[in-house]
């Protein structure tokens, strides 16, 4: 017999620091089939190495589907800068060096790109080529797609979704526009801030992820992922308050499969992956029917998230057809409603860094003054991008298991205001 770890030991592991120090060195096979035996659909994303080795092996865990990249790879040169290296981070655990900061936390990968040039790149706890997920950082993906749609005359935002999708008449859907369910404010009730949201199978989020293949299912867990989102009634009226909750997502890939008559993966494979000049294929998590979990599953590099990032970018945007449009662009930075983003909230105002955001919108998590927007994703992923700064910061981690994690959301704003990337006018 094999001597493999216990599930105690391994889910009481607090290596990742020691990792760090010492130099990732990946899992060994002992550990690997040891944190196989202890995952289970309920305690894979409770944080700890048995998450970092699922986040980065997702595929030996679910079925997915593939997202194919073509075309030449967009080069990212290396320019590394010691400045960027050596800034001062204001943290919780006091003021430190960026590299200092990121050796020390719960981060898995840093790359920080300033017009198109890597500056600073460091993976404590993970190796570059390895595709993590991204989380919710995967509904970015999303939202530009319907902004594509947009731009070519397809979609009009304003439109009730129901118009597009006669499915959803009749439901908390009906009359909703677009632009409401790209901004998280559907009014629909199926809130992830619910208490139990998670654990509780009586709960509406609950049964989603459920029916999407992501936690246990009970009795009540739907067959059909989306008749149970087509069934959803709403708690309060459209283009009220900023309310994050994932079946908007769901609803938004739906728009687009019906108005392009495509796969949202072929969608997303032509439109962004293989335009952006991806390195690597990436993958999305499909769990039931081949249905891509469109709100969190996507797992890829983490150069190619910050590939994706570029686009928003001066530097990535100087091409004969960028991906991402000025409209589209105007709308993140310009549009959105700062009157609902502390709407939905009973906790006091959302701050980054401090720092009071603007808006939200088009599923990203914030939008600052100074037109900096940022996509964040459960556990410790992030992609902050300032167009005016030619600069994007993208990482991965994997918070503690008792849900501890590391600060970098405010340390990219950090960054971003340091004076180390502004550009002459």
């Amino acid at each position: 017999m094999r001597n493999w770890l216990g599930c105690a030991t391994l889910l009481a592991l607090a290596a990742a620091p020691q990792a760090a120090a010492e130099g990732y060195a990946g899992f060994t096979q002992e550990q690997a089939r040891s944190l196989h035996g202890c995952w289970d659909s309920d305690n894979w994303d409770d944080g700890g190495e048995l998450s970092r080795y699922v986040w980065l092996n997702m595929i030996e865990f679910w079925p997915h589907a593939v997202i194919d990249r073509g075309g030449p790879v967009r080069r990212l040169p290396p320019t590394v800068r010691q400045d960027v290296a050596n800034f001062v981070t204001r943290t919780d655990l006091g003021e430190l060096r960026l590299a200092d900061y990121v050796s020390r936390t719960t981060v898995d990968g840093l790359i920080v790109l300033h017009e198109g040039r890597i500056v600073f790149e460091a993976y404590p706890r993970m190796f570059e080529y390895e595709k993590h997920i991204h989380m919710s950082i995967s509904k970015a993906f999303t939202s530009t797609l319907v902004a594509i749609l947009e731009d070519r005359g397809l979609v009009d935002a304003a439109k009730p979704v129901d118009e597009y999708l006669p499915e959803l008449e009749g439901s908390g859907w009906a009359g909703v526009p677009v632009l409401d369910i790209l901004d998280m404010a559907s009014g629909i009730g199926c809130l992830e801030g619910e208490e139990g949201a998670y654990e509780n199978p009586e709960t509406c989020y609950y049964q989603y992820e459920a029916g999407l293949g992501w936690m246990t299912p009970s009795e009540e867990t739907p067959d059909d992922p989306y008749a149970y989102v087509a069934s959803l009634e709403s708690h309060r009226p459209p283009g009220e308050a900023f309310e994050y909750t994932s079946p908007n997502t769901f609803v938004l890939a739906w728009l687009i499969e019906r108005v392009t008559g495509r796969r949202y993966v072929e969608v997303l494979e032509s439109e962004i992956w293989q335009r952006m000049g991806a390195e690597s294929d990436a993958y999305i998590t499909a769990p039931r029917r081949g249905i891509p979990i469109v709100h969190a599953g996507v797992s890829s590099t983490l150069r190619d998230v910050a590939r994706f990032g570029l686009l928003f970018t001066p530097t990535g945007r100087i091409v004969t057809a960028p991906v991402v449009s000025d409209a589209y662009l105007a709308k993140i930075q310009q549009g959105g409603r700062p009157e609902i983003f502390n709407a939905g909230s009973e906790d006091d105002p959302r701050l980054i860094d401090g720092e009071p955001p603007r808006h939200n919108t088009y599923q990203w998590d914030f939008v600052m003054e100074d037109g900096d927007f940022f996509k964040g994703g459960y556990g410790g992923q992030g992609l902050y991008v300032s167009p005016s700064r030619d600069l994007v910061v993208a990482f991965f981690g994997t918070m503690n298991a008792d849900g501890s994690g590391h600060r970098l959301t405010d340390v990219a704003r950090q960054l971003a205001k340091s004076g180390l990337f502004e550009i002459p006018l």
